[in-house]
């Protein structure tokens, strides 16, 4: 029997969609099956009143059609030890058991943890004509722009107010004129730091803004565990002193660990650093040019975009976080 290839419903869309890539591809743009989605919702009626598993496969189709395959700028890192995933079996082996006392509320069962959040976010992947040996990716005109969102989630999926640091003075001009005023700044905690980074100092910010509002709301009899990484403004003598005056216990997580054990890694941050992403294209999308760098984000629209993503994020996603196979913190 004859091979017939596919051929794509959307024909009448290629020249637009797979010219867009390409032109993006001429001047750097990272670009995927997402990104050409958009545009396809953006040119087309039709399109956008499709399902978005029937949109994404056509776009898929019709970047194969043409050559359009994903590549990778950098090489995958390797695997994680399986010393790392014995060491976190044994240390929940004892931390399951404390967590199904009958008086513990999973609404105070607390995880933080920060990641770093690039005003550029351009993919190290790309969709490129297969064939291709240079494989370049264009960043903005400053690449290493970056600010530290501290994200913090409870065992019965509920998520508490995001934290945001930015490069600049703690009583700089940044911090007393421009985030004071913030729109977002009931719903999220703002905060500077010289190098944008969690800190002693705006750790207390995150109590203060962040874990105090929500043990305002604690039942009596029950107690509080916050679980951390072991990064080190996490297990300063201060903080350690400033948890047991709010009756709440500290517990590290095993170093190295934090990959199978910590929820926010587990299961947050990709979706939440995704759909981030997503925002910073569309709005990237419209400001590329072919012969300047890509523009950076604003703080506002960092934080615009932090606040929306968060609030759109479903808590089943959060509560599943704790439910890794096999390593679940729940019997």
């Amino acid at each position: 029997m004859e091979f017939k290839p596919f051929r794509s419903t959307i024909k009448y869309l290629e020249d637009a969609v797979i010219g867009h890539a390409i032109e993006m591809r001429q001047i750097g743009v990272g670009i995927t099956y997402n990104h050409l989605v958009i545009k396809a919702c953006q040119l087309d009626e039709g399109f956008r009143a499709k399902t978005y598993e029937v949109q994404y496969q056509l776009i898929r189709r019709l970047c194969n059609s043409n050559c359009l395959v994903n590549r990778r700028r950098t090489h995958v890192s390797q695997e994680h030890p399986q010393e790392a995933i014995e060491r976190a079996e044994e240390w929940l082996s004892e931390i399951r058991p404390i967590l199904s006392a009958p008086n513990v509320l999973k609404e105070y069962i607390i995880n933080m943890d920060q990641t770093p959040l690039p005003f550029s976010l351009a993919s190290s992947t790309t969709l490129e004509l297969e064939g291709e040996k240079t494989v370049t990716v264009r960043q903005t005109g400053n690449s290493k722009t970056r600010c530290t969102v501290s994200l913090t989630i409870t065992a019965d999926g509920e998520k508490l107010k995001p934290m945001i640091i930015f490069k600049g003075q703690r009583g700089g001009t940044i911090a007393t004129r421009e985030l004071a005023a913030s729109q977002y700044r009931d719903n999220m905690v703002l905060s500077c730091q010289t190098n944008a980074w969690q800190d002693e100092e705006n750790m207390n910010d995150w109590v203060d803004g962040v874990l105090v509002p929500h043990l305002q709301q604690h039942a009596v009899g029950s107690p509080v565990y916050l679980f951390l990484d072991q990064f080190a403004a996490h297990d300063t003598a201060s903080f350690r002193t400033r948890m047991d005056s709010l009756g709440v216990t500290l517990k590290l997580i095993p170093g190295k660990c934090t990959w199978v054990l910590q929820p926010i890694d587990v299961g947050i941050g990709k979706p939440f650093k995704d759909r981030v992403r997503q925002k910073w294209f569309r709005w990237m999308i419209n400001h590329a040019e072919a012969d300047v760098d890509l523009p950076n984000a604003s703080r506002d629209e960092i934080q615009k975009w932090v606040n929306d993503t968060w609030e759109e994020l479903p808590e089943d996603i959060v509560r599943n976080s704790w439910k890794k196979s096999n390593l679940s913190w729940f019997v």
